[in-house]
């Protein structure tokens, strides 16, 4: 059997569940510091790879950081992995930087770049997490794999390795189906919080910590490194805590019913957060309109403000038209066209429900590899359409999004601003507003180099614009994929159904308080009545009670309705971080103490068993249904 060179990227960052502190006004920073939990979800699927397979793997691990805490970190890993019992070999790699807070995601994965192709063993299997490295929010994986030619897949559920190890098999969900491929290495992985059914990594002993102090680490030295090249490509201006704004109405001690009707008091008469003759329903409806497509040779985007549409196969969804609303705005500004770009199987259905919205062109591309999209298809074919980079490339910061301006803004060597919820144009450069660390504080930053500026922008912070005018259609050959993976299967799972989770204006979300699957109808119930949305949290997903596309959180769906019903929910800040931008929020739980009470702006303190019946029949009534 051939032998596998395995790495694992980990970083040294703050618990952001803890006490944190901004220093200088530009950088987070906390008196505990942690191995990022989606790092660590890969280091244990190294360990577990190892052990499956005797004596054919090697793995080294890399990290960046102040000594005392690269130091600390990678003790712990050592102890997890345990090297005096483990069938494989090790290497552990340390460069210490104080200034690392002072880098970027691009500056740190461009020293890793470095630190990987130092390495005696070239890597054919690179796990990263995907938001390990702080606030990166997805930067340091793709840029890493761009730099190193290699592909990149995140939010893989299971990875297996194949006979001779020199490919994979991995599975991953897209919407409620999962999607299994047969991945080639070399490739990047980045890991989030789950992954060959594990949510965490093994426990060290004492013994196995005391091991690791006198393993043999290398202290890799900053001067035998090129990265000369490497430089941070964004600044942060500011940081400021999250403030927040909920009325934190509070309800409880009456029995169910008489809870129930003073709950309904407060959401229609008082807050008038929900109107009497309220139905949430979704985004609207999309045209049908028959659309004349131009085929086109080719075209010129250099100049251009390009957005990355988002949709489902036969409808273009609302995000793209959020997206759209920023992409018109730098255009306006700039004086620049806006080409809204369509990748898909079939851009037949899509083309009317781009119209209307600001883009200036609408570019179809057609291919059989993105019935089912990979960041390794769009990138092959964004590669070749871009004889010279755009002016700006927009996304839509869902996880695909984020993978792909990262991957394609080191394409272009340009700047990144990510899942940005405000966004301005200053001396032509983008300046946006993120929300970091699990939704405690904002930064504004902005792109300090010249090129292509990327942002993807979180859709739910922003409003589509309608505009009258109508775009030219063009059709062009997306050239030769050829992508690095094949698709074994398709796996389909039940249908979810209703409206989107993030173009529903009333979500009815559950989480494990609602105690079993069959529990889900009463939420159901409720929804239908207000034209909602069912969601759910992600120990509700994890247990197979509702579709895992109804998730909404930090590695889910995130949410901005106008009326969030959280039910049964205890308010985990991975939950939190993924509806903390709706408009009124109405919890239902027990637990006076509970997380969710403190983001909500009516809390209902009692048993969902005892409130959801009243409280359904009472906005019958006031629906007059």
């Amino acid at each position: 059997m051939s032998k596998l060179n395995l790495t694992c990227l980990l970083s040294p960052m703050a618990d952001t569940e803890g006490p944190m502190d901004i220093v200088n006004g530009k950088a987070l920073t906390g008196p505990k510091k942690i191995m990022g939990k989606y790092g660590e979800i890969g280091l244990e699927t190294a360990i577990t790879f190892g052990e499956q397979n005797p004596n054919t793997l090697h793995t080294d691990i890399l990290s960046v950081g102040r000594q005392k805490e690269v130091t600390t970190l990678q003790q712990s890993a050592i102890a997890m992995f345990q090297p005096a019992k483990h069938p494989g070999t090790l290497g552990v790699h340390a460069l210490y930087m104080d200034d690392i807070d002072d880098k970027d995601g691009f500056e740190v994965a461009g020293i890793l770049v470095a630190m990987i192709n130092k390495l005696e063993n070239k890597p054919d299997l690179i796990f990263s997490g995907r938001e390990s490295f702080d606030y990166g929010h997805g930067v340091v994986g793709p840029s890493v794999a761009r730099q190193l030619g290699y592909p990149y897949y995140s939010g893989v559920k299971d990875i297996a390795l194949k006979e001779g190890i020199t490919s994979v098999t991995a599975t991953f969900e897209e919407g409620n189906d999962k999607m299994v491929m047969d991945i080639p290495l070399p490739a990047v992985f980045g890991t989030t919080d789950w992954l060959n059914g594990k949510d965490s990594a093994r426990f060290t002993s004492l013994k196995g910590v005391m091991m690791a102090k006198k393993f043999k680490r290398t202290i890799v030295d900053a001067g035998s490194l090129d990265i000369a090249g490497s430089a941070s490509k964004t600044v942060i201006q500011s940081i400021a805590p999250v403030m927040s704004e909920r009325k934190n109405r509070k309800l409880e001690g009456d029995e169910g019913p008489a809870l129930a009707k003073k709950a309904v008091d407060v959401l229609v008469n008082q807050d008038k957060a929900l109107a009497a003759s309220a139905a949430g329903g979704g985004y609207g409806s999309t045209s049908e309109a028959a659309i004349n497509w131009t085929d086109a040779a080719s075209l010129d985007f250099s100049g251009d403000v390009v957005v990355i549409g988002d949709h489902d196969g036969t409808v273009v969804r609302k995000s793209t038209h959020q997206a759209l609303s920023q992409a018109r705005k730098i255009a306006d500004i700039t004086g620049k066209q806006v080409s809204l770009f369509i990748l898909a199987g079939n851009v037949e259905s899509l083309g009317a429900g781009a119209a209307g919205f600001g883009a200036d062109r609408v570019i179809g591309l057609e291919s059989n590899h993105f019935v089912h999209p990979t960041l390794d298809a769009y990138a092959h074919c964004l590669d070749q359409l871009f004889t010279a980079p755009p002016a700006f490339l927009v996304t839509v910061a869902n996880d695909f999004g984020r993978d792909l301006a990262s991957y394609m803004a080191t394409f272009f060597g340009g700047g990144l601003l990510q899942d940005v919820v405000a966004l301005d144009l200053t001396d032509n450069k983008l300046t946006g507003s993120r929300i970091v660390s699990n939704a405690r504080y904002t930064t504004r930053e902005t792109i300090t180099v010249d090129g292509c500026q990327v942002v993807s922008v979180r859709a739910t912070a922003f409003d589509p614009v309608a505009r009258e005018e109508a775009p030219a259609y063009f059709k062009m050959a997306p050239g030769d994929i050829s992508p690095n993976a094949s698709i074994r299967e398709i796996v389909s799972g039940e249908q979810s159904r209703g409206i989107p989770l993030n173009e529903a204006k009333i979500i009815v979300s559950g989480g494990r308080g609602m105690k079993a699957a069959e529990n889900f109808k009463h939420l159901h119930s409720l929804s239908d009545l207000l034209g909602g949305a069912v969601g759910a949290s992600r120990a509700v997903t994890d247990l197979d009670w509702v579709a895992h596309n109804l998730q909404i959180g930090q590695t889910g769906t995130t949410v901005a309705p106008d009326i969030y019903f959280a039910i049964g929910i205890s308010g985990a800040i991975q939950h939190l971080t993924g509806m903390l931008g709706s408009k009124y929020v109405v919890a239902i739980n027990p637990d006076a103490d509970a997380p969710i009470h403190t983001h909500a702006d009516l809390s209902i303190i009692d048993k969902w068993e005892n409130i959801l019946e009243p409280f359904t029949e009472e906005i019958k009534g006031v629906l007059g249904k």
